[in-house]
């Protein structure tokens, strides 16, 4: 398919791999009929296509339209399918009737194209009202399955009304499967003592959610925790016996911790009967023959009670053998296991063992990742997706320009190397602090990259498209977020890791400073050895903490250069919100409440800076909190995020999230330097 240059004055996305317009228009008329033919009419039994395209005209055009079968050759609007045409393509023609007005032929080589069809058409109408441009486009996807991965377990567990609108998004950007990352968020039986106080979701929930996917053409595929990523159950009194490392079960909750240890013991039988038992209770849930085991990240293998046997016969031995069982498992009861593959890809003997028992979905989030490792997996003739990631994790606002490059150099490997799909992973460690509508460029570029194999037409058009389509501006918007998520000086990780290297970051009671010496090692991991020395090495908790804000003195005490630019996308982003009409608002507040909160963070780790002696760079032109009003403008912003979030959330582990906001209120508030 050879594209048209001007495509990108017209925003779709994905954008089309062939599309032609004159640049011309075509008026829709005010009263008309949305026709089906014969087997569309079959493919849509439902009527639900129509009632699409009726419900946008209706929004965003002010026409009033009927849907109709049978004699549809004076409809407007017509719907059919052509099984010649490929799987997953359509054929969308735009253009004048005898009359003047719009004629729209949308033509699907099965269910699903003509279904993709139908969503770039309400795009063009989302975008352009009534008078949409006269365009022929003939498309089809790159990668078979683009699918998108939600954390619902590190912190935020979305109510069913946000999920739902996600699968909206989702599918009117042709995505067509999602996964739910739980560890320990479902009602599992026997496992209360873990989900409790986590808005976990019950049967009920994953019974209406994936009805509602199937209407839209997502398939809803179950993942759940079966070998690492045990944190919560591990600490059960029922399952703490279970772990690598059971003496550590009692140790205070740790945001970091939970993404260290937390691996089943595979020599001990009940472990593969708890993963059963999971699988059991999960898996009938679904319309998906699928199921997503995850085991990635299994850290303390082999280095706790199964060290003697990783000994003899080696880690990815044993890795394996665990995982073999349970794929196993799996087949016997007709569904397809999918893993993670960060394990595999680091062990040839698990690699060679797991080829062929599961869909390796092969992460890597790096901005410069290459295709080793794709072209590694692809080799052993395993099947696979590629798995990019939005690059929202740990952060208020999301690194664009990060998950631009991770996403299109991912797709382009999937592409190459034959890929099943591509599966954009939308992470909240330490959390999910960010509001979920900050997922939203990342899902973009998903879209684009994985329909297109790769990113096709270019960043900078995408971000118009994505600013004209999803927040109705001209643009600016993806460029203010940009601009404003480069303003970090202090973020939400440092936060976390400079608290958390007292094990009782979260204790109100008072309590004697206890330096964390498995939080001090991961952030040595993170940061290298500073100008003061390892973390691991201080001797108590304040050294820790002043070694740790050593190593990033310069970016820190940047706050007064970075506040006044933070000024200055507030302004652009305030002008574009008075653009801004109906559910779009929603966007602007967003991104000014995370401004807000950016603002507040940097100035935390100003005062932080001083109090440990570390000195701050002179600020000129903004004026400079005292340590009171920067403690106060913490708190501020923190309930206004936590009334944000119980708009879009359930309660879930907010808590863990204020938790972190009022330990550093406090922190700054001891620092007391004079401003």
């Amino acid at each position: 398919m050879t594209p048209v240059t001007n495509r990108a004055d017209i925003p779709l996305i994905p954008m089309p791999r062939l599309l032609h317009a004159d640049g011309s228009i075509a008026v829709l008329a005010a009263i008309g009929c949305i026709g089906e033919g014969a087997a569309a009419a079959v493919c849509d039994a439902s009527g639900r296509l129509m009632r699409l395209i009726r419900r946008d005209l209706e929004a965003c055009a002010g026409l009033r339209w009927r849907a109709g079968r049978g004699d549809v050759g004076e409809c407007a609007i017509r719907l059919d399918v052509d099984a010649a045409m490929a799987t997953q393509s359509y054929r969308l023609d735009v253009g004048r009737r005898a009359d003047g007005s719009a004629s729209v032929v949308i033509v699907g080589g099965d269910a699903d194209g003509l279904r993709y069809g139908v969503q770039t058409f309400r795009q063009l109408v989302r975008h352009s009202g009534p008078a949409v441009p006269v365009v022929h486009i003939e498309d089809a996807p790159v990668l078979p399955v683009r699918g998108y991965y939600l954390d619902v377990t590190r912190g935020r567990m979305p109510t069913l009304a946000s999920l739902k609108a996600l699968v909206d998004t989702l599918e009117l950007h042709k995505y067509n499967q999602l996964q739910l990352y739980v560890e320990h968020t479902f009602r599992f039986d026997g496992l209360g003592q873990a989900w409790r106080g986590t808005g976990a979701l019950d049967a009920d929930d994953i019974l209406e959610l994936d009805e509602y996917c199937a209407k839209a053409g997502i398939e809803l595929v179950p993942s759940v925790s079966t070998f690492g990523h045990q944190y919560m159950a591990l600490r059960t009194d029922r399952y703490a016996g279970l772990g690598e490392f059971p003496e550590q079960a009692g140790r205070p909750f740790s945001l970091i911790e939970r993404m260290e240890h937390h691996t089943l013991n595979p020599l001990m039988d009940e472990s593969l009967a708890l993963a059963k038992r999971l699988i059991d209770q999960y898996a009938p849930l679904f319309r998906s023959r699928r199921f997503n085991i995850c085991a990635d990240e299994t850290f303390d293998l082999g280095k706790g009670r199964s060290a003697a046997q990783a000994g003899a016969v080696g880690v990815g031995t044993l890795y394996a053998g665990y995982l073999t069982e349970l794929c196993s498992y799996l087949e016997e009861r007709g569904l397809q296991p999918m893993m993670w593959a960060d394990i595999a890809v680091g062990h040839p003997q698990a690699l060679e063992r797991l080829r062929d028992k599961a869909v390796l979905l092969n992460w890597q989030y790096e901005p410069d990742v290459d295709e080793s490792r794709t072209a590694l997996v692809a080799s052993t003739g395993a099947a696979q997706y590629v798995c990019p990631a939005v690059h929202c994790w740990n952060a208020l606002l999301p690194r664009i320009d990060t998950a631009w490059d991770n996403i299109s150099r991912m797709a382009a490997y999937g592409a190459a190397h034959r890929a099943e799909g591509i599966l954009v992973t939308d992470w909240g460690d330490y959390g999910h602090v960010n509001d979920p509508v900050m997922s939203l460029p990342g899902l973009c570029y998903g879209a684009q990259c994985g329909w297109n194999g790769g990113g096709g037409c270019g960043q900078t058009a995408v971000d118009r498209a994505i600013d004209r389509l999803e927040y109705g501006v001209e643009g600016g918007f993806v460029d203010a977020l940009r601009r404003a998520s480069a303003c970090t000086t202090f973020g939400w990780d440092d936060a976390v890791r400079y608290l958390e290297l007292d094990m009782h970051a979260y204790d109100h009671a008072d309590h004697r400073p206890v330096l964390n010496g498995d939080v001090a090692a991961f952030c040595d991991v993170c940061v290298g050895s500073g100008p003061a020395g390892r973390v691991a090495d201080a001797a108590d908790v304040r050294q820790a903490r002043g070694r740790l804000l050593a190593a990033f003195a310069a970016r820190i005490g940047d706050a007064g250069a970075r506040d006044a630019e933070l000024m200055s996308v507030r302004g652009r982003l305030g002008r574009l919100l008075g653009g801004m009409r109906g559910d779009r608002v929603r966007f602007g507040g967003s991104a000014m409440l995370a401004i807000e909160g950016v603002a507040a963070m940097n100035w935390a780790g100003w005062h932080l800076l001083c109090m440990h002696g570390i000195g701050c760079a002179e600020v000129r032109g903004v004026r400079v909190p005292s340590a009171e009003e920067a403690a106060c403008r913490l708190e501020e912003w923190a309930e206004a995020m936590a009334d944000a979030w119980r708009e879009s959330s359930r309660e879930s582990e907010l808590r863990h999230v204020t938790d972190v906001a009022w330990a550093l209120a406090d922190e700054v508030r001891r620092s007391q330097v004079p401003a």
